[in-house]
């Protein structure tokens, strides 16, 4: 009997000491949508993006209360790490930074350069961070992305972390990658990895006219991405332009959907004829060993669902006309992927991953590769097939410019 009351008496004061002890209010929390990590020497500046709940929630039509408030508020701070510049930031701050909602941090050149290894490791280590953030760099400072808005956006950190997404997944000109994937790829035999660049340009030089004389209806700048940058181990080391990175996206099996242009004489020209939406895409890259040194076969398989623009003069109801033009765009898929992969050799940086390839098929390879790897990366020749298939021609057979030649003829 009693160990009986004994155990009640416990769980009366399990019952009485129970509740959220370690709650923390909504209106305490400041919510991160974007952070921004610079160098200033060898201090750490950090930039916060934090949403105003009153202004965000008049702007979605719940109330007037936030009138013209902004939707966010930004701020900076600095340290010695990463950390104490967080931790400074509550003497400026009144609410607890969270950083469960943070949807991309934007790296500064300068801290590119230096190295992001504490960047990683900050985000590795504290359980409020996530590692599905997405990642960005800029040519300046972030902290200098961080303060501009992106019309007609109301929280620009969405807003970029958007761009990258959208041109993901219809352009694939620039592969994404978040915390998680840009460590897992730098802890990799190739130890390297593309981020996308984000830079401020300058915006329309001429503005809309308002009905509101201090509004005006185009931003003076706007921000957009532009190149794709290279980290070698932690370290920035270069970039690659807009066709050179979306070589890399086909290489690495990374097109989504894009809209890609082709010449009706199937070489590539800077006349283009038309242009074909890439719907699906496969790439499988296989190491190929010929005597000590390897060359890398890339397989490609691509459809395309509607043929968006047509100026050749090749009727589409004939099967070897849709011939030519699956070949063309072959053919503009194949100069896409080499134009990519000499970009690559000529940084010495192994974006597409050849040394995990050849590590997975030949272990005892790799570790005769591995001390001379940058030397063998150099030496590497692709042998590229690429298979195109177009399912839908469009409703008509004819481009515009033949069926009005022919009229002509006819008179």
């Amino acid at each position: 009997m009693r160990r009986i009351l004994l155990c009640c008496a416990a769980i009366l004061v399990c019952l009485a000491t129970a509740g959220c002890w370690n709650r923390s209010e909504l209106n305490e929390l400041g919510i991160t949508v974007a952070t921004g990590f610079d160098r200033s020497g060898v201090d750490w500046e950090m930039t916060y993006q934090v949403i105003v709940p009153s202004a965000s929630g008049a702007s979605q039509g719940g109330g007037s209360s936030g009138g013209s408030q902004p939707s966010v508020y930004v701020f900076s701070t600095k340290g010695k790490t990463i950390r104490e510049a967080a931790d400074r930031g509550y003497t400026e701050n009144p609410r607890r930074l969270y950083f469960g909602h943070t949807e991309i941090l934007v790296i500064g050149k300068e801290a590119a350069e230096k190295g992001i290894e504490q960047i990683l490791d900050v985000y590795f280590r504290n359980i409020d961070a996530r590692e599905t953030v997405l990642v960005a760099i800029t040519d300046g400072k972030a902290s200098n992305i961080m303060r501009k808005m992106v019309p007609p956006e109301k929280i620009p950190g969405t807003a970029l972390a958007d761009i990258l997404r959208k041109q993901n997944s219809f352009s694939s000109y620039f592969p994404i990658v978040n915390v998680f994937r840009m460590a897992q790829k730098l802890v990799s035999d190739a130890q390297t990895v593309g981020v996308p660049e984000i830079i401020v340009t300058p915006g329309d030089q001429k503005v809309l006219e308002s009905l509101d004389v201090n509004k005006t209806t185009s931003p003076p700048v706007k921000m957009k991405v532009e190149r794709l940058g290279v980290f070698h181990k932690d370290k920035l080391i270069g970039y690659l332009n807009r066709n050179e990175s979306y070589g890399i996206s086909w290489l690495t099996n990374q097109v989504k959907g894009s809209t890609l242009s082709f010449s009706c004489s199937g070489a590539h020209t800077k006349k283009k004829d038309g242009t074909v939406r890439i719907t699906s895409a496969k790439t499988k890259v296989t190491p190929v060993r010929a005597g000590e040194h390897y060359h890398m076969h890339v397989e490609t398989e691509a459809s395309g669902d509607l043929l968006m623009e047509y100026t050749c003069q090749e009727d589409l109801s004939k099967p070897n006309s849709i011939e030519g033009i699956e070949k063309a765009i072959a053919s503009e898929i194949v100069y896409s992927i080499e134009t990519g992969w000499e970009a690559s050799r000529k940084l010495r940086a192994d974006l597409p991953g050849f040394a995990d390839k050849i590590h997975r098929k030949d272990p005892k390879a790799w570790k005769r590769l591995q001390n001379n790897w940058s030397e063998e990366l150099a030496q590497i020749e692709l042998e590229v097939q690429v298979k195109v298939k177009l399912q839908r021609p469009g409703l008509t057979k004819k481009s515009f410019d033949t069926l009005l030649n022919q009229d002509n003829r006819q008179e």
